[in-house]
């Protein structure tokens, strides 16, 4: 096993790193919904419980 990945192992990490493989970027609703979900609404959730 020292002597590298296994054949298989390295072919699937080359497939992965071809940039047709990595798909597209974030778009806007993509930001949106991540907004939303990571920063806005824990923090509503936070003042709402503080309020409570």
């Amino acid at each position: 096993m020292a002597d590298g990945l296994q054949p298989e192992l390295e072919r699937r990490i080359a497939e992965l790193e071809t940039e047709s493989n990595q798909g597209g970027g974030f778009t806007a609703v993509d930001w949106i919904w991540l907004l939303l979900l990571g920063v806005i609404g824990p923090a509503a959730l936070l003042v709402w419980g503080w309020v409570t």
